[in-house]
């Protein structure tokens, strides 16, 4: 509460003398005022201070008073509100015990999966093998070409017409490209699986400094990388099918070719005992 009586005495004091200065001070006037003209201005003033007083103590202060008496109301409600949305809505208390939960999560994992991941198993000895296996375990995308020069310096180039009989020939061609085609295929599942991780990073951080109510939001964030890591799950099983299919049809290939072989045979034994 406003201690109004200083306040309002105050005020009357001070409007008393700057009228009191304004009356005494030197006038352009030449006769000197007399000792009944100062009385009169005196009490003039003290007129005034009381004018001044009843104002303030009749109009001004209930007027203040109810501004004070709503902001104090305003204030009850403001923290009454507070205390819903920090106890009940959003208890801070478990805010703050989910985020310590999240920090020591990170604390105790991050580093011992990121180990894990990070474990180099590239096994291979001689120098083209070695370039080889270093372009498949890149985790890079974008490097199909080096990876198809890799693969020939490794594995050798397709032969010439003249070396080969034209169905060994495609039969090589066709399983060169289903390995390329698998290998860059796996070189995406790896790059993928790295973005995932920085995701899953990402996420984990959020929520050690998220705000209340946020949380759907990370969620959200959440299943969608879930999401994403389940379809390049399928992709991976789709590649892995190829490969199935691609072995029945070297499988069965190789019946043909014995088939053309034995008619090949027997046409050129027909041909010699003509």
């Amino acid at each position: 509460m406003f201690d109004w009586q200083h306040l309002t005495k105050l005020l009357a004091v001070s409007l008393a003398l700057i009228l009191a200065l304004a009356i005494v001070a030197p006038q352009p006037a030449h006769a000197q005022l007399s000792l009944g003209g100062i009385t009169g201005a005196f009490n003039l003033v003290n007129q005034v201070a009381n004018n001044i007083l009843s104002f303030i103590n009749n109009t001004m202060r209930p007027l203040l008073e109810g501004v004070q008496s709503a902001a104090q109301a305003l204030q009850g409600f403001l923290n009454q509100l507070r205390n819903l949305w920090e106890q009940v809505v959003w208890p801070l208390s478990e805010i703050n015990r989910a985020r310590n939960l999240a920090a020591n999560l990170i604390a105790t994992f991050r580093g011992l999966l990121n180990n894990l991941y990070s474990i180099g198993v590239n096994s291979a000895q001689l120098p083209n093998p070695s370039r080889l296996e270093a372009v498949m375990r890149n985790r890079q995308v974008g490097d199909h070409a080096q990876l198809l020069a890799e693969f020939q310096r490794t594995f050798g180039t397709l032969p010439a017409p003249s070396e080969v009989h034209p169905e060994e020939r495609n039969l090589i061609d066709v399983d060169d490209a289903l390995a390329i085609d698998q290998l860059m295929t796996l070189k995406m599942g790896d790059s993928a699986a790295e973005n995932t991780l920085r995701a899953a990073e990402a996420i984990e951080e959020e929520a050690t400094r998220m705000a209340p109510g946020s949380a759907a939001m990370s969620a959200a964030a959440a299943y969608i990388a879930t999401v994403q890591s389940q379809a390049h799950i399928q992709k991976m099983l789709a590649g892995q099918l190829r490969q199935e299919a691609a072995r029945l049809a070297h499988d069965t290939m190789t019946l043909k070719r014995g088939a053309n072989f034995t008619r090949e045979s027997r046409t050129k034994v027909s041909e010699l005992n003509k």
